[in-house]
This record gives structure tokens, sequence and C-alpha cells, in this order.
């Protein structure tokens, strides 16, 4: 089986991620990457911040280019399958040059491809494709204006197992709340209702700085930087014993990948009550709310019953891995979808 991987594949994002778990569960197959970071990263932080910003100026042109002469270079026209993630700079042209060379040419994306991340030459691109795979149940309709229903489709969040996993005993963890993600002003109320309420809050993320100044001389936060990456990122979140999954108010999400990695490294997971999260789990598997005051109440409740939230705990660490939330039962139940199909 030959497979091409056209995506982001620098070490620690989620793209490579999945790139190496495809080729994990086709260990025999001869599996090529596409790096579109290399030209995209070769230009000044300027250009990129505009590229990723407008999907608009020269880099586009370039990223294009780099595909093309790269899949020229393979000299392959029997390609099983190609992969490719996150397509916002891929041409029209470039997408047919990619179609003439496979019988099976799927997307990805975890993003919003439509309410958020608009992109002229995703969507152009998008009939092109055999199938295309969302994790925005709320996007199924937009897809669905440019493939057959049967070609779209919809796949959670997930978590990596090789990363996401316990590893600090309940007894041994922080007595506080982790979050970790970019600034909200949704997000900043309710953290700001935590620390007010002598709730121990550590967070770590981008665009905080004003927060934080404010706050300076509350003992009940602690900021952790502007980010908390592989490896690191799941080793903070397994030693505290809650994390917030927020969902963001810019886009209409039910859920996320903190929804899946926070009970997979064995931290009780915090998150708003609504129509997924309640697929997902049940109340005794996660914490769920439906306003600042139960938040509080929950959290407060927990820290004094610790052997129920060791339950809770254990419980939604269970049910992520019982349902296949990681992200190798995920790829492999698309691709026994996708390559069962003529």
């Amino acid at each position: 089986m030959n497979i091409i991987y056209v995506g982001i594949y620098e070490s620690g994002s989620t793209s490579r991620m999945r790139g190496e778990i495809l080729a994990a569960l086709n260990p025999n197959s001869n599996f090529c990457v596409i790096d579109t970071s290399i030209p995209f990263e070769s230009e000044t932080r300027l250009l990129r911040s505009i590229t990723f910003r407008y999907k608009w100026g020269p880099l586009i042109g370039k990223i294009n280019r780099y595909v093309l002469s790269e899949i020229a270079k393979l000299n392959q026209n029997n390609i099983d399958l190609i992969w490719v993630d996150k397509a916002v700079y891929l041409a029209e042209s470039t997408t047919k040059t990619l179609r003439s060379k496979t019988s099976k040419l799927v997307h990805y994306t975890p993003d919003p491809a439509f309410t958020f991340h608009q992109s002229r030459y995703f969507k152009a691109s998008l009939p092109y494709y055999d199938y295309a795979i969302t994790t925005k149940a709320y996007e199924l309709e937009f897809f669905q204006r440019y493939l057959k229903p049967e070609r779209v489709i919809y796949a959670t969040q997930g978590f990596d197992k090789r990363l996401h996993r316990p590893q600090t005993p309940l007894k041994s963890k922080k007595n506080g709340l982790l979050f970790i993600g970019h600034k909200e002003r949704e997000r900043e109320i309710v953290l700001q209702t935590l620390i007010d309420n002598q709730i121990s809050v550590s967070i770590a993320g981008i665009k905080w700085e004003a927060f934080i100044k404010k706050n300076k001389s509350n003992p009940h936060l602690i900021y952790l930087g502007k980010g908390i990456y592989g490896a690191d990122y799941a080793k903070t979140l397994s030693s505290y014993q809650f994390s917030w999954g927020s969902l963001s108010k810019w886009i209409p999400e039910l859920h996320t990948t903190r929804t899946f990695e926070i009970p997979a490294c064995g931290t009780a997971l915090i998150t708003e009550r609504n129509s997924e999260t309640q697929l997902f789990f049940t109340e005794d598997e996660a914490i769920f709310y439906d306003n600042l005051d139960e938040i509080v109440e929950k959290i407060r409740y927990y820290q004094k019953n610790t052997s129920e939230l060791e339950f809770l705990t254990q419980k939604g660490l269970t049910r992520v891995n019982t349902d296949g939330r990681d992200y190798e039962s995920i790829i492999k139940n698309i691709l026994d979808r996708i390559m069962s199909k003529e």
C-alpha cells in the first residue's frame, strides 16, 4: 500500500501526531510525507502572520509549488491513499493534481473550516476529495454542500494514548484547577470567579498578561507561561486534581481535544453540560456545570470528598479508553470505512 501524507509535520503538532498514527496503522506501507511547514516556516514572521490570517500572499504560491514539486519527485501514479491535513492553502489546481495521483483523496480537519477558518482555496478544492472528515458536527451541512452526505465523515476530537496518560497519583496531585488555553472574555469571567472564591487556579496560554497583572496580588492565581506542549503538557495536566475543558464562545463548539485529553491524563474534567459532553460522559465520569455558582460548589465539594473525586476521575479515564476516543482508534475506524468503499 502506498500512502502520502500532506500536512504540517512539525514536531509536537497534532497534525504530525495524526500522520504518525496513520503510518503506524499501516506498518507494511510505503509511507511518504510532504511537510507543508517547510515552506511556511521559511518565510518571515510577518508574512506567515498575513498568510495565516488572510489566506493571501506570495507564501500561498510557495506552498503550492512545494507540494507539486514534492509529489513530482515521488514519481508515483499508483498511490492508494493521499491524506491531506488542513488544506487551507492548497489551490484547486494543486488538489486536482493530487486527485490524479490516487484512488483515494481524503481531507481531515479538526478546525472550524467554515465558521472560523475561512479559505477560498479549500472551498474550491473540496469537491475533488473522496472523503472529508470534520470534528465539528455543526459544520456537517456546510461540507454537504460540496460533497454527498455519505462522503462527509464526522469524527470526534481525541487524545494521543502514547502521550496523554495518568502520571501522578491522586493523593500527590496539586489541590487546584488547571486551565490551558488562550484568553477569551468569557473564560476570564469564569477564572476570575474561581480565584475570587479562593480556589487555586493555574493558567497557561496567550494573551493573559493583563489578567495576570490585574490579579498579581491574588495568591490563588498562578501563571505558567504562554504555553505548555507535548510531554510537558501531559505531565502538567496529570499533576492537577481538576482541569477545565473550556468551550470557545467564538464558535459554536460543544467539545474539544481537552474534553478527552483531560480524563485521559487521569485528571477530573470540568465541562459545560451540553448535548455532546453528556453523550460522552455521565454525571459520575465528569464534573458538569450550567453556571458559575455550580462550578464553585462542585470544586469545593470534591476537594472535601477526595474519595468521590478519585472514583469520578477513574471512571472518566476508563470511559475515554473504553469508547475509543484515542486518535489511533478514531483514525483506524476512518480508514476501515474509506478503504472498504470503492
